[in-house]
């Protein structure tokens, strides 16, 4: 591609970012990221676009999830702190081990809408294309 075709290839930040959080390839916006909880498809099952582009792709996406889950977390525990009143008098021994497993409970649940987003706005700033569907491993997916 050239760097005139880059520019009128990108599609729609708005539209590629709905379908990193519909989890749907940000191509085609038809085929599913995910095939189980911890698994993702190699390629959209759909369209071939490869969803692995290079080793240690998606250290952004724990970025990203790191982020929201402080912020969340943060945001939770002020309100407890500040807003509701104080029911549960437990020694810190006890809250902090409780604030952790929330904690994780929190950045599991937000695994799959990290990687996504990732993956999108990633597909977003530089669109690559589907591979050639007589080239792809059907092993993969």
């Amino acid at each position: 591609m050239t760097a005139s075709s880059d520019q009128s290839a990108r599609p729609a930040f708005f539209a590629t970012l709905a379908r990193g959080l519909r989890l749907r390839c940000p191509y085609c916006g038809l085929g599913r990221l995910f095939r189980g909880f911890f698994r993702m498809y190699h390629d959209c099952p759909v369209c071939g676009l490869d969803y692995f582009r290079e080793s240690g792709y998606y250290v952004g996406a724990m970025i990203i999830n790191y982020a929201a889950t402080a912020f969340i977390m943060l945001v939770i525990y002020l309100l407890v702190v500040f807003l509701v009143p104080p029911i549960w008098n437990a020694p810190p021994e006890t809250k902090i081990p409780v604030w952790m497993a929330a904690s994780i409970l929190m950045s599991l649940a937000l695994f799959h809408h990290c990687r996504a987003i990732w993956l999108a706005v990633d597909f977003w700033l530089e669109p690559w294309p589907p591979r050639d569907p007589l080239l792809r491993d059907p092993s993969q997916n």
